[in-house]
């Protein structure tokens, strides 16, 4: 049985869902939603980006759509490497950092960003969007899609959990039933009894697992690349700002780093410039490496910083994802 407080937020799901159910509209091109039921990392941006790279290269136009979480410039806005994530939010500017002629749009209503991109396109000349990827975007009830893929997290036990607020579920676990495609990330194979609890709420979706794989290190000062060997045997010190730092921590470690001290931040911290001392202090000179997101919060001031550098990672996925979504998608 609910809690007060799992009931209040459960009844105002409800309500939400059913009002902008009502008036879904459609966008001009197959839509895919990549989304998770819990509030915190999961690995959305990560595969989305993996997912955007594959498509590209099948010569598909797509268009990102995100909401942008935190960022202050008011939607639809086609997002740009040289904005900084105060304005556009990190998960928008590392996607627009790492995907190159590939519009991402902010904005909290998918549909008008979707709108926004096309218009964008035709206003450069450039063939409009036909495909579209909601980051984030398994509760947006204002679009309609044609593929949702829903992403869980071999480290967090989703059938433990409770509501918001006293849980991190976002929609109750029944909802899983709406998933095309489950994508169970930070695991190299999909656990049976994981698997089973699955199968209890969506017999018809496939199952791939989903892994972090370190690709390189890049110095935030120069912007200079260095293949992962590199950390092999090195003492380091760590910090990061995001939804699981265990992951960034454990792709350190297969890595071959030596961590000899690690901070953690809450999700999506904007790094100051104190910020940036304390750390340095507890570093006591020893290389600093921190994720590619929260690089992205920070400063202009603080990128130039010497010492710290970011772990570059990209998302593998079992055999047959990929195809399975370019079948779907035509």
């Amino acid at each position: 049985m609910k809690g007060l407080f799992e009931l209040a937020y459960y009844l105002g799901y409800r309500l939400d869902k059913r009002r902008k159910s009502k008036g879904a509209k459609s966008l001009p091109g197959f839509v895919i939603s990549v989304g998770n039921l819990t509030t915190g990392g999961t690995g959305k941006t990560s595969l989305v980006i993996s997912l955007t790279r594959f498509l590209k290269d099948k010569n598909h136009h797509i268009a990102i759509l995100t909401r942008g979480y935190k960022g202050s410039l008011p939607g639809p806005a086609l997002i740009t490497p040289e904005l900084d994530a105060g304005q556009a939010g990190d998960e928008p500017l590392m996607m627009a950092s790492e995907l190159p002629g590939v519009p991402v749009i902010k904005g909290a209503d998918r549909y008008e960003a979707g709108l926004y991109a096309g218009a964008v396109a035709r206003a450069s000349n450039d063939v409009p969007p036909g495909l579209f990827i909601l980051d984030d975007g398994f509760q947006h009830w204002r679009l309609k899609r044609d593929l949702d893929i829903l992403l869980l997290s071999a480290t967090d036990p989703f059938y433990l959990e409770k509501l918001i607020p006293v849980g991190s579920l976002r929609e109750p676990l029944s909802a899983m039933s709406r998933a095309d495609i489950i994508v169970v990330s930070k695991a190299r194979e999909v656990p049976e009894s994981y698997e089973r609890e699955i199968r209890r709420y969506n017999a018809h979706a496939p199952v791939y697992p989903a892994w972090y794989e370190a690709c390189r290190v890049v110095c935030s000062a120069t912007g200079a690349a260095y293949p992962v060997d590199c950390l092999r045997g090195k003492e380091v010190f760590a910090f990061a700002g995001i939804g699981e730092p265990y992951s960034f921590r454990q792709s350190l470690i297969e890595a071959g780093a030596v961590i000899k001290g690690f901070m953690e931040f809450r999700d999506h911290h904007m790094f100051s410039q104190a910020d940036i001392g304390r750390i340095k202090n507890k570093a006591c000179g020893l290389w600093i490496l921190t994720t590619e997101k929260d690089i992205m919060r920070f400063g202009d001031a603080c990128r130039k910083e010497t010492g710290f550098y970011s772990l570059s990672v990209e998302m593998r996925t079992g055999a047959g994802f990929y195809e399975e979504v370019l079948r779907r998608a035509g």
